[in-house]
């Protein structure tokens, strides 16, 4: 089968360090290669030429610093990923989360006579309060209008066109129920750890993994720096990049206690030897899809408390961790009751364990893509 994905960064294939959807899209597209299927990944802005990384075909849909300034979008880039992807002539068209290029996917596809899958990254693709954040275009006083334009091709036009929708859990599945678009589950991968990070014994309590950066969504991290003033006597880890002058306040905090360490930046391999460091995963976003590093956590039989989100209802009943329901104290005494009580927290990261394998292990995603796209 021929399959193109398209996204904004290649970073998931060319880098150390990549966000979540990046690395969704770079293990997919890795993974079905592996399986024998013709893949390529189409990548917005890329410089150069294309080239071939794990078997995947990774092509520039533009090059950045061409085309007419103000004009360059309608007269050189959109035409020029379109024809991109049209001499493709691809099976399927892939393309995950919200972005000014979606629309062009799922033409492209339909003019080729072939099936398109938008993947929604977070909870918070299909509605308009999150336009500003999806299609923001710099400091530009246009950027109101533009986002609300694009917003509106993307969820009433693209989704509805599109062969499937996927989600990535239940809540997803059901909020698109409610919009009336065909939806699937297709479940995020995560790859089985090292030995060597399984067997680890942790020396930190609660890990936070995440970028934040100005004009992007703070992940919690304000309520992170409550939790930690609520907790000095538990050891926090902060994993990633956090930055920007509208968070500087928090970050400053965040660098004043004693009981929270900033890593800074850290590529994959690094993220994944700090949660086998630590005995929770700790997350206080308001809003997530499926987050890459509660996966990964559960992978290496660690719990998961989380302040607000609880994908398809795993963190109810004390399953794979606990979710406080968006009260930060009730949040507070779950880590610590956790933390006294490690026979509790090994049964759980054991479920997680097990859970990880059942259902997000490369084999059991492709497969399940496989049977979406050909049923």
């Amino acid at each position: 089968m021929k399959i193109c994905l398209v996204g904004h960064s290649a970073a998931g294939l060319l880098a150390a360090s990549a966000n979540g959807s990046e690395r969704q899209t770079a293990l997919l597209a890795r993974e079905l290669a592996a399986r024998g299927h013709d893949v390529s990944l189409v990548v917005t802005g890329l410089p150069g030429e294309g080239r071939i990384v794990d078997g995947v075909r990774v092509l520039p849909a533009w090059d950045p610093r061409l085309g007419t300034r103000f004009l360059r979008a309608l007269t050189y880039r959109y035409p020029r990923l379109y024809r991109v992807l049209r001499a493709e002539h691809a099976d399927v068209y892939y393309s995950r989360g919200a972005g000014f290029y979606t629309p062009f996917v799922v033409r492209a596809a339909r003019d080729e006579g072939a099936k398109s899958v938008l993947a929604l990254a977070s909870d918070r693709d299909l509605y308009s309060s999150s336009r500003s954040a999806l299609f923001a275009v710099g400091g530009s006083r246009f950027s109101p209008l533009v986002a609300w334009l694009a917003h509106v091709a993307y969820r009433h036009w693209a989704l509805p066109a599109a062969t499937c929708v996927a989600v990535q859990n239940r809540e997803q599945a059901e909020a698109c129920d409610a919009l009336h678009l065909h939806n699937a589950t297709l479940s995020n991968i995560v790859v089985s750890p090292v030995a060597e990070l399984t067997e680890a014994e942790p020396q930190r309590d609660a890990l936070w993994a995440g970028n934040v950066h100005d004009g992007r969504r703070s992940k919690g991290l304000d309520k992170l720096a409550e939790l930690a003033l609520l907790l000095p006597h538990v050891s926090f880890t902060v994993a990633g990049t956090v930055g920007g002058e509208s968070h500087r306040e928090t970050i400053d905090l965040l660098h004043r206690l004693p009981n929270v360490h900033l890593t800074g930046q850290l590529a994959h391999a690094e993220t994944e030897r700090a949660i086998a460091g630590h005995r929770l995963v700790i997350n206080t976003s308001p809003s997530e899809g499926f987050s890459n590093v509660m996966l990964e956590g559960w992978a290496l039989g660690r719990p998961c408390v989380t302040l607000a989100v609880n994908p398809s209802g795993l963190l109810s009943g004390d399953r794979l961790g606990v979710c406080a329901g968006g009260d930060i104290e009730s949040m507070a005494a779950a880590i610590v009751s956790l933390l006294a009580e490690p026979e509790v927290c090994a049964a759980m990261g054991e479920r997680g364990r097990e859970y990880a394998r059942e259902t997000h292990a490369p084999e059991r995603v492709c497969e399940a893509f496989e049977k979406l796209v050909t049923s």
